[in-house]
């Protein structure tokens, strides 16, 4: 791996290769991405852009988030034309997973570059050496990723600006399970609280330590001042199964050894066999799982 990848986020090779990621993880909220087709748009109209646009997809894991710009929900408005995506992804287990995942949904992945005939293009790269051409991007996504850029802010600040066109947008965006409404879903945060404390100092977007990036000389220089920020908050429906994935695809418990990972998983069945929950369904199961989505839309000066 890079010396810019931070070796817990190694882990999530393993969830990527095994399917366990791509599984467990929720998608995003159509709210968040009409903002950032909006903002896909404006790019168009501030850099003159004929055509279809250009995409840089940073940390891509297994395509969740680039399947949406492939196939979007009901958006207003809708995504503009796309040319070319180039996802990039320091993990191979990652990249394999990110193949699989839309191989089985019959879309095209090249493994070649920006001119590879393939539309979507999966590539070795990392926040800090983006392979791709000065201002070649019309838009940068960065999905549930951000925070792994911790150590490492001044450079992907640069690399970043490199390849975006001037007026052009980063965007940043995470889905949170949501423990702000525990008059509703008590167990959030007592799941939180069980799993949390595993993280030994790995870099968190919970934490916000990634916001350091607005204090630093190279934000200041290369991005405009003011950035948009949104938040979403939705229910989706899960299983007491499903909750647990989606704890143990988190790369510090990925990480942890298998008697480690047993009791985690134990503690997390026991919680929820005891706290109380919003049914869709209690016959099969089925319960409310409150998310949060925080967008963030910087623009490239």
């Amino acid at each position: 791996m890079s010396s810019s990848v931070h070796p817990v986020a190694d882990a999530f090779s393993t969830s990527g290769s095994s399917g366990l990621y791509e599984k467990a993880r929720p998608s995003y909220p159509a709210e968040s991405l009409s903002k950032i087709f909006t903002a896909f748009h404006k790019s168009i109209e501030n850099n003159k852009t004929d055509g279809g646009i250009n995409v840089v997809e940073l940390g891509a894991g297994t395509g969740i988030f680039t399947r949406l710009l492939i196939s979007p929900p009901e958006t207003t408005p809708e995504i503009p034309q796309i040319n070319k995506i180039v996802a990039v992804e320091p993990g191979p287990g990652m990249r394999e997973g990110f193949i699989s995942a839309l191989t089985k949904k019959n879309i095209p992945v090249g493994t070649t570059g920006v001119k590879g005939e393939e539309k979507i293009q999966i590539l070795p790269g990392t926040f800090d050496s983006i392979p791709v051409e000065d201002a070649w991007a019309d838009g940068i996504v960065i999905a549930q990723a951000f925070h792994w850029s911790h150590g490492h802010y001044e450079n992907a600040l640069k690399e970043i600006a490199r390849v975006l066109k001037p007026g052009a947008p980063l965007v940043l965006i995470w889905n949170l399970e949501d423990r702000s409404i525990p008059e509703f879903h008590p167990w959030v945060a007592k799941l939180r609280d069980i799993y949390e404390q595993y993280e030994n100092g790995t870099p968190q977007y919970r934490l916000g330590w990634w916001k350091a990036i607005f204090d630093l000389p190279e934000y200041k220089e290369l991005y405009q001042e003011e950035y948009e920020k949104y938040k979403v908050q939705r229910l989706l429906s899960a299983t007491v199964d499903g909750v647990v994935q989606r704890i143990l695809s988190k790369s510090y418990i990925t990480a942890l050894s298998e008697e480690d990972k047993v009791q985690v998983e134990k503690n997390v069945r026991e919680a929820m066999e005891k706290e109380r929950k919003e049914w869709d369904d209690e016959g099969k199961g089925v319960f409310k799982y409150p998310y949060a989505t925080d967008l963030y839309i910087i623009w490239r000066k």
